[in-house]
């Protein structure tokens, strides 16, 4: 077996057949581990990406794992070093893994170690990790403990009420009338009574997004989203998570990958939800909502919530996956519990791997160069450069850049 490491979205589509053969052939596989979604998010990462693949002998696809490279300042080492993370969790997946053919798991498993083990990084992150748990100790498992550690994380949120690691989901039944006598009377009657509020007022309406209106809607989508999280996220930070998932979604309507219902009423939208259709196993995935919190005689939320389930139902799907965090809601919805994991591999040095960076990081360490240079920061600059020029002999900074450097660093040799 080989092992391929992957960094053009050309290379991508030329063995997107075999990934999708791959993912078939995995039961362990979820949608953000399909081909479509890490396409997506790929050409988001142009030269940070790195999709390490396993080809057999007689060259089938045995293994996929999707990671992504950055550059940052340790402040404890005082020097550059290199992050990998999972490529899909960074844009918006809610669930990471490795993608194996179960005849070749343990092997494809320790040779992806062992070429992450030669890479330049500091750390490997493998946060919301979900499938074989196996799969995942025969990975960390692999490292060798006299150069690297490990440790598992936690994600606790809402002020300790959410466990992020824990992941309803509904085993759909045959119908939606199934599924209601699923749930408890009250639950049971609430949901008929708003169904049937949305299904005889002629105030209310849920649109699905259609090509025409593709733009608008994810508009909507990411306003609503705001102002539901702005006040406890802050406005910078809700502004830039509400703008970040855009490109994505609209990716996955344009794909098919992606189902955005919004409820109106009397022509405004009050509420949103995009959920992510995985049509080879039969799932729906909850990603992301928002709602208009100052419609308080509606249970807006619960409203789309119902439709959306209901519409999984009709359109055949067979599992509604609530994914990441155990809010009570969803189990008044009929969920059971599913965890996963997060944990992350480093080196104990807390530099990079042989003390290299990574060799496609050119452009961000001149970030840091520029910007250390620029604050005054002169000794972590001229260590930046150090490193660069390590990795690239022919770097050359800016003038304006290299005058804020050099002229100290030549009087501190005429003092010597």
């Amino acid at each position: 077996m080989r092992v391929e490491v992957i960094d053009s979205v050309q290379r991508l589509t030329e063995i997107e057949v075999a990934w999708d053969e791959l993912y078939s052939c995995d039961p362990n596989a979820h949608f953000f581990l399909s081909s479509d979604f890490i396409y997506a998010v790929a050409i988001r990462a142009a030269g940070k990406f790195r999709i390490l693949t396993t080809w057999t002998d007689d060259d089938r696809l045995a293994g996929v794992l999707p990671l992504l490279v950055t550059t940052k300042w340790s402040k404890t080492q005082h020097c550059l070093v290199n992050v990998l993370d999972m490529l899909g969790h960074v844009f918006d997946a809610d669930y990471t893994g490795i993608l194996c053919d179960p005849e070749f798991e343990y092997p494809v498993c320790e040779l992806f170690a062992a070429e992450v083990s030669g890479m330049a990084f500091r750390r490997i992150i493998l946060n919301y990790y979900s499938g074989c748990s196996d799969r995942l100790a025969r990975f960390i498992g692999a490292f060798d403990p006299e150069i690297f550690d490990t440790k598992f994380n936690e994600h606790i949120i809402n002020n300790g009420e959410t466990d992020n690691l824990v992941c309803p989901y509904v085993d759909l039944p045959d119908s939606f009338s199934d599924y209601l006598a699923s749930l408890s009377s009250n639950t049971r009657q609430k949901l008929r009574r708003l169904l049937r509020q949305l299904d005889t007022d002629t105030s209310l309406q849920v649109r699905k997004s259609r090509p025409e209106t593709y733009p608008q809607d994810v508009a909507v989508l990411s306003k609503l989203w705001y102002l539901k999280h702005a006040q406890n996220k802050g406005h910078k930070r809700a502004s830039q998570l509400a703008e970040a998932f855009k490109d994505v979604i609209m990716l996955g309507l344009a794909n098919g990958t992606v189902y955005l219902a919004i409820l109106y009423r009397d022509g405004k939208p009050i509420a949103a939800q995009a959920n992510y259709l995985d049509k080879v196993k039969g799932q729906v995935l909850f990603h992301v909502g928002g709602r208009d919190d100052s419609v308080r005689d509606l249970s807006v939320g619960l409203m789309l919530q119902a439709h959306c389930i209901r519409w999984s139902l009709a359109n055949n799907f067979g599992l509604y996956d609530f994914t990441t965090g155990n809010e009570p809601y969803k189990y008044s919805l009929g969920a059971s519990d599913r965890k996963i994991t997060s944990c992350e591999v480093f080196t104990r040095s807390g530099t990079n791997v042989s003390d290299r960076l990574d060799g496609g990081c050119r452009d961000e360490a001149l970030v840091f160069i520029e910007r250390y240079a620029k604050k005054g920061r002169i000794e972590d600059a001229r260590t930046a450069l150090r490193q660069a020029q390590a990795a690239w002999p022919t770097l050359a900074l800016p003038e304006d850049i290299q005058a804020l450097i050099a002229p100290r660093a030549e009087a501190n040799r005429d003092r010597q």
